[in-house]
């Protein structure tokens, strides 16, 4: 039987072929707390899972795996010395059915590109350590705009700064909504006043590790790119409307 996707009102039927069974050894497991994809034997392909199956994961879970920024500061140190991963987006409004946001391709032949609309959103994502509830620190996906990943990005740089993984540093991260903007504010903080302005106590050595095994690789997505034919349908529903 054929396939049917939908964007919006229209349908298209696309043939499906069956899926050729990966070998044991090279099956991937999908890690439901960090959203990480891992092989689970030598040799097998490492990827990230999209939005929506890495969605499914946290439900099954109970978790949520990014990072909510609210008008309260939110405690997070980041493990990492940088972005896994960095992004631009199309937005979509005409697709009624699933993520109206379209990862860019960022090469000259991205069909959205080239009909003329324009990617609307920049994306930097970190790992995160959220310290929301400081007893039970969780790791986080954070898309960052480009205003904060700047600042990072400053601080990375800075030798009396930087880096952002430095043993003793930790940031606050909270967001302002002044009419119909919203702002975020990012603040350096010191492992020693940790506990003096936030009532936290910073992470212990060997949490610190276990968390920094889960963290993702440069090169691994948050969110995957669509192929020709998906690209396609989005093209052609612009089109259409």
């Amino acid at each position: 039987m054929p396939e049917t996707r939908t964007y919006g009102r229209r349908r298209r039927q696309l043939p499906t072929t069956a899926p050729e069974q990966a070998p044991a050894a090279q099956v991937a497991k999908r890690e439901a707390v960090s959203g990480r994809v891992v092989s689970t034997g030598a040799g097998g392909p490492t990827q990230m899972a999209g939005w929506d199956a890495m969605d499914k994961a946290a439900a099954a879970s109970g978790s949520d795996m990014y990072l909510k920024v609210t008008e309260d500061a939110t405690v997070i140190k980041i493990p990492g010395d940088g972005p896994f991963d960095v992004y631009n987006s199309h937005w979509i409004e005409e697709i009624e059915d699933g993520s109206k946001s379209v990862r860019c391709w960022a090469t000259p032949d991205c069909p959205l590109c080239q009909i003329g609309d324009k990617p609307k959103r920049f994306s930097a994502c970190f790992d995160v350590i959220s310290m929301a509830d400081p007893a039970t620190p969780a790791l986080k996906v954070w898309e960052a705009g480009i205003k904060i990943a700047r600042q990072l990005k400053d601080i990375a740089t800075d030798t009396k700064r930087g880096p952002l993984n430095r043993a003793d540093l930790y940031f606050t991260i909270k967001k302002e909504t002044k009419k119909k903007s919203v702002e975020y504010t990012l603040e350096r903080v010191k492992e020693r006043d940790l506990y003096e302005e936030y009532d936290v106590e910073p992470l212990t050595d060997d949490a610190l590790e276990a968390f920094v095994a889960e963290c993702h690789q440069w090169g691994d997505k948050v969110k995957e790119t669509l192929d020709e034919d998906a690209m396609g349908e989005v093209v052609d529903l612009l089109m259409e409307s």
